[in-house]
C-alpha cells in the first residue's frame, strides 16, 4: 500500500486527497498548519458583508468526512523539512515516510513592512486562512473605521463589504490604478467610481506606514510609493485614524521548504513542474513528487511563459491531474488563460488573458475595442450597465475585461473559450448570440466592442 503525504490543506491539497482516495486504497496523510480544512477562502469577504451568515457555512467538508474516508488530516501541523533522499518529511513531533509526495503549500500574504519583532502589531490583520477571517470578523464588531491596504480583488471585495455594513472604510493602493495587474486604467476607473459611491475612500499611488504601537495610536500614515519601511509619524506624512488595518496587498508562493529540499524554483517564483505536475530537482523531474496550487508555476496560454495562478479553479484542476498521476492514470496539465470574476455588492468585474500592460511587457502590440451596453432590453426593468474591453494581437483575441451590474461571468467564460480556440476578429464578428428582453439586448454588448476593434484595424491598414 503506497504512502501518500500531502503538505497543505487548501483547495489543491484536500481535493487531491479526495481524488486519490476515490481511485486507490493508498494510505493518505495531509499535513496542514491551518486550523480548519476544506473551506472556501473566496467566501470570506461575503461573511464580512453579512451576505453569508457565518464562517461555518464556508466549511465544505468537515473533519468527519475525511476520517470516514480514511484520510488522516493533521491540522495545526507545520512541516519543517522534506528529505527527498530518504523519502521523509519532518514535523515538530515526528518523521513521516512517503512513497508519493504532494506539495500544495499555497501562498503567504505579502506584508509591506519590516518589523523589529517580525510579527504584526495588534490590530493589523491578514486573510491567509479561515482563522484569520474569524479573528478579523470579531474585531470588526467594535470597529468604526478600517484601513485596507491593497487594490486587488480581495481588497476591493472586503472594502465594499465593510462599507455596506456602515463601517468607515479607506482603501489604499500602492499603484495609481486599482486592479493594476489585471485591468487597464480605463476599466479600473469604473470599479473605483463604484466603490466611492458606496462610501469607500480610495487612495491610490501611496503606501501605508504604521507604527509598532498601532494598537495605542489607532492611526496609520500615508507615505510615497517609494517608502519601504514603517515610520512613526514622520513630519509631512498624512495621518489617517483607523481602528483596524487589513493587509490585502497580494501574496507570494510559499516555496521555502521546497527550495531548502533542493527542488527547483522558476523565474516566476514558484515550484517548477512538468505537464504531469512533477517537481524538478537538480535538473531532473521526480516521478513520485508533485506540486500544485498557488505554490507551483503554470504556463501562460498566450505567451507560453511560466507564471503563477492564484485562482481556486486552477488549484482544483491541478488536484485532479495530481490525483490521476499519483494513482497511475496518466494526465497532463496544459497552459492557462486564467479567466476570473469578482463581485462587490451590486458590481461584477472580471477578465481573461492579457491586459495592455502585460502585453506591453511581453512586447506585444494590441488593438483594443470598447463598448458600453445594457444587460437587458432598454424598456425592461432592472437593466444594468455593462462595459466590455477586448484586446487583439494580429486580429486574434488575447484579452478581455468586463465590468457591469450582471452578465459578466458568462461572457468571461465565453471569451476564455474564444482565446483558447484562437478565434479571429472576423469569427467574433460572425458570432451569433441569443436574445430575450429580461436577459439581453437585441445586439449583445460584445458585438460593438468587436466592431470598434475591427474599425481600428481597418484604419491602420489604410495608413
Amino acid at each position: 500500500m503506497a504512502r501518500v503525504i500531502i503538505i497543505g490543506g487548501g483547495a489543491c491539497g484536500m481535493a487531491a486527497a479526495t481524488k486519490i482516495r476515490r481511485q486507490s486504497n493508498f494510505e493518505i496523510t495531509v499535513l496542514s498548519r491551518d486550523s480548519h480544512t476544506a473551506y472556501s477562502h473566496c467566501g470570506i469577504p461575503f461573511v464580512f458583508g453579512r451576505e453569508i451568515e457565518s464562517f461555518e457555512k464556508l466549511v465544505v467538508k468537515p473533519p468527519d468526512f475525511f476520517r470516514k474516508n480514511r484520510i488522516n488530516v493533521q491540522l495545526n501541523t507545520e512541516v519543517r523539512e522534506i528529505d527527498l533522499e530518504s523519502g521523509t518529511v519532518r514535523t515538530r513531533d515526528e518523521t513521516c515516510p512517503f512513497d508519493k509526495l504532494v506539495i500544495a503549500t499555497g501562498s503567504l500574504p505579502f506584508v509591506p513592512r519590516k518589523s523589529r519583532a517580525n510579527v504584526l502589531p495588534y490590530g493589523i490583520h491578514t486573510l491567509r486562512s479561515l482563522a484569520d477571517g474569524i479573528h478579523f470578523g470579531k474585531a470588526l464588531e467594535k470597529a468604526g473605521r478600517v484601513c485596507i491596504i491593497g487594490g486587488g480583488t480581495i481588497g476591493i471585495e472586503c472594502a465594499a463589504a465593510l462599507a455596506e455594513r456602515g463601517i468607515g472604510t479607506i482603501l489604499v493602493s500602492r499603484s495609481i490604478n486599482l486592479l493594476s495587474r489585471q485591468f487597464d486604467p480605463d476599466m479600473a476607473a469604473i470599479v473605483r467610481e463604484y466603490l466611492e459611491t458606496l462610501g469607500v475612500e480610495v487612495i491610490s499611488g501611496r503606501t501605508v506606514l504604521f507604527p509598532e504601537g498601532f494598537w495605542k495610536k489607532k492611526a496609520v500614515y500615508l507615505g510615497d510609493a517609494a517608502d519601504k519601511e514603517s515610520e512613526e509619524g514622520k513630519s509631512g506624512k498624512k495621518k489617517i485614524p483607523a481602528d483596524l488595518v487589513l493587509l490585502a496587498s497580494g501574496a507570494k508562493p510559499e516555496i521555502d521548504i521546497a527550495r531548502v529540499a533542493g527542488i527547483d524554483i522558476g523565474k516566476a517564483g514558484g515550484i517548477i513542474v512538468n505537464k504531469r505536475l512533477q517537481v524538478r530537482s537538480g535538473g531532473k523531474f521526480l516521478p513520485g513528487v508533485y506540486a500544485g496550487g498557488e505554490c507551483a508555476e503554470v504556463t501562460d496560454f498566450i505567451t507560453g511563459k511560466p507564471r503563477l495562478s492564484q485562482l481556486g479553479t486552477t488549484a482544483r484542476r491541478m488536484a485532479d491531474v495530481i490525483g490521476d498521476n499519483v494513482t497511475g492514470t496518466e494526465a497532463n496539465f496544459g497552459p492557462l488563460t486564467d479567466p476570473w470574476v469578482a463581485v462587490t455588492c451590486g458590481l461584477q468585474f472580471g477578465g481573461v488573458g492579457l491586459s495592455s500592460k502585460q502585453a506591453e511587457k511581453q512586447g506585444i502590440k494590441v488593438v483594443t475595442g470598447f463598448s458600453r451596453g445594457r444587460t437587458r432590453a432598454s424598456y425592461y426593468p432592472g437593466r444594468k450597465d455593462l462595459y466590455i474591453k477586448l484586446l487583439f494581437r494580429d486580429e486574434q483575441l488575447i484579452g478581455a475585461q468586463l465590468v457591469g451590474g450582471e452578465g459578466v461571468k458568462e461572457r468571461v467564460d465565453a471569451l476564455a473559450l474564444a482565446i483558447r480556440k484562437k478565434m479571429t476578429i472576423q469569427e467574433l464578428l460572425d458570432l451569433e448570440t441569443c436574445y430575450a428582453p429580461p436577459v439581453s439586448m437585441l445586439v449583445d454588448p460584445l458585438h460593438p466592442a468587436v466592431k470598434a476593434a475591427f474599425k481600428k484595424m481597418q484604419e491602420m491598414k489604410l495608413k
